[in-house]
């Protein structure tokens, strides 16, 4: 087997001397546009609602985040011979926490004026990134928050692991291999023991599972920075590659959680994930990397995150709101707006800021 051992500063791979990846708001872009359109649920057919699968949108989100974030951690590591660690979680703090408050800020206000009944439990879940836990979901439970559960897996993740990497890479490898192998496993000691709790099942299945998808990114991270790297091969076979596993995606992907099959299929979906992010991350002619650099998709990519974020308020449905927020197709002037106001007006503010504390490009 190919080690992982690094490569010399001087034989970094191109990858991780790149100081841009256009190609990745491209991933964010086709992302958030299978979460929306999910969640609006525009196509509801056999084979529209295989497309366009919310899970999959937040599975590419979920690799492509393991990705970059060890890319940007090994990348400092190997130029500066440290980790920042105070530097990255303020970096953090500042992608994701401005916009995710003011959403509950505006939520919070709208729960009183329309009387939406939100509990003040789940008002904390979501500020604490808790509701991945089933304690926040299942008490008189509104959509209008739901989608913070993927925030609270991130969060989560990102709490340990970097420390594990500042110590050692080797160790961290085997965490990640740790965590998406024991989902599998997890799995079949359940279907072997039926008597194993239905509800710590459906815990690891429907969001534990997705620290897997993270993990597989950080796979790939790793192998961009080893000698099992071989860029040459990969773009020889990439236009074959890339159409048989964005097949294999759409072919395999799955709509429930509560099999063996489900976390073998997540695993294979991320690896098939990963490969096409890996294949696309430096500038290339053909025309799949053309498409993922068109500007429609890199725009909406840019603003992927601001959209996530303020989506659920126009795709609730509740009937309490007015018509503007809850129904089709009133809610679509306000589903583009207001993700764009909010990426000019504030988000873009706290990114130039978060520059500030990157000691790597």
């Amino acid at each position: 087997m190919p080690s992982l051992e690094t490569k010399p500063a001087a034989f970094i791979s191109e990858i991780l001397t790149a100081n841009h990846y256009p190609s990745l708001n491209g991933f964010r872009g086709i992302s958030i546009i299978l979460v929306v359109f999910y969640h609006l649920h525009l196509f509801t057919g056999t084979i529209t609602s295989y497309i366009f699968n919310g899970r999959l949108g937040v599975g590419i989100f979920f690799v492509l985040s393991g990705f970059l974030i060890t890319t940007l951690c090994l990348k400092e590591k190997e130029l500066t011979c440290n980790i920042s660690l105070r530097s990255f979680y303020i970096r953090r703090v500042l992608r994701i926490f401005p916009v995710a408050y003011l959403y509950l800020i505006v939520i919070a206000f709208l729960n009183v004026i329309y009387n939406l009944g939100i509990p003040r439990f789940q008002f904390a879940g979501a500020a604490l990134y808790l509701m991945d836990f089933s304690y926040f979901r299942s008490h008189s439970f509104t959509q209008i928050l739901s989608h913070y559960w993927s925030l609270a897996v991130e969060e989560q993740f990102y709490i340990l692991f970097p420390f594990i990497l500042k110590l050692n890479r080797k160790l961290f490898l085997y965490c990640i291999l740790f965590v998406v192998v024991a989902l599998p496993v997890i799995y079949t000691i359940q279907e072997a023991v039926p008597a194993i709790n239905h509800g710590v099942l459906y815990y690891f299945t429907h969001y534990l599972i997705k620290f897997q998808c993270i993990a597989v990114g950080c796979l790939f991270a790793l192998l961009s920075f080893s000698k099992a790297f071989d860029r040459e091969w990969i773009m020889k076979t990439k236009i074959v590659g890339n159409v048989l596993a964005i097949f294999m995606i759409f072919y395999l992907n799955f709509d429930d959680f509560y099999t063996v099959k489900t976390a073998y299929l997540n695993l294979i979906i991320s690896v098939l994930i990963g490969y096409l992010i890996i294949t696309n991350l430096l500038v290339n002619k053909d025309w799949i990397y053309r498409f993922l650099n068109t500007k429609v998709i890199s725009f909406i990519g840019v603003l992927s995150y601001s959209i996530y974020i303020w989506h659920m308020l126009f795709a609730s449905f509740d009937a309490k709101l007015p018509n503007v927020f809850s129904k089709l197709p009133y809610n679509i002037p306000g589903l583009i707006i207001v993700p764009l106001l909010s990426y000019f007006l504030f988000e873009k503010y706290f990114l130039n800021l978060k520059k500030k504390f990157s000691r790597v490009k």
